[in-house]
């Protein structure tokens, strides 16, 4: 049987964002493929980008969005978890379902371009450092063959410790 227009537009929406996007929770994909399952779900399941106000509401989140990445509320209990929405809309279908499938990243601020270039220098920092270590290894390792090369068996013990030491 196919389904009827309204139902089959939200449904290709569905689809559309599945197959855009990797929801931030995993588990949220298997619950929107429950969804897309169940026809009266679908035919009370209205697809908006706020949540506000709606008795019954489901945010579905894609990695790099700014928003929490799984949420039903249905009246004044919230459930963070997929398998607990699942048991309440088999429970009963409300008459009215908000889903917002989220895709929007975060809002931009100088927080946070503080904290992003706050990363990109301990980005650096640990790069230089680890830059810095392999560098020094291998100088170790070309210094040990050196002194094994000469018989320096002082110097191969004091090189040999201090890649040690670095490792």
């Amino acid at each position: 049987m196919e389904r009827p227009r309204g139902t089959k537009s939200k449904a290709d929406q569905i689809k559309a964002f599945l197959a855009r996007y990797q929801p931030k929770l995993s588990e949220a994909r298997g619950f929107l493929q429950f969804m897309l399952s169940k026809e009266e779900i679908l035919r009370r399941t209205e697809l908006v980008t706020d949540l506000t106000g709606a008795e019954c509401a489901i945010l579905v989140s894609a990695k790099g969005s700014g928003t929490w990445p799984f949420l039903f509320r249905r009246g004044d209990k919230v459930y963070t978890k997929t398998s607990q929405a699942v048991v309440e809309l088999m429970k009963s279908v409300p008459e009215r379902i908000a889903l917002c499938l989220s895709t929007e990243p975060p809002e931009w601020s100088e927080e946070r371009q503080e904290f992003l270039e706050m990363l990109a220098r301990w980005h650096d920092e640990v790069f230089r450092e680890d830059l810095d270590r392999v560098t020094r290894r291998q100088e170790l390792l070309r210094q040990i063959d050196e002194a094994l090369e000469r018989g320096d068996r002082g110097a191969f013990q004091q090189l040999a410790a201090e890649l040690r030491r670095l490792d």
